[in-house]
């Protein structure tokens, strides 16, 4: 699996970075990412790119 920091996500029902469909939006995103080191690292680096875009750290 490659690390994907370019995704547009069009469907919170899948993991935008690698496709897999999650048990739901929210919690299942979360731990989709703690059970997928790929897509951790794939998360983490997004967000460290969007957090430049913003004022103050996102909490989300």
């Amino acid at each position: 699996m490659s690390v994907n920091t370019t995704t547009n996500w069009s469907d919170p029902g899948t993991c935008p970075f690698c496709g897999d469909e999650l048990s739901s939006p929210g919690v299942g995103f979360i731990d989709h990412i703690d059970e997928n080191a790929t897509c951790e690292t794939s998360f983490d680096q997004w967000r460290g790119n969007l957090s430049g875009d913003l004022a103050g750290e996102w909490s989300g």
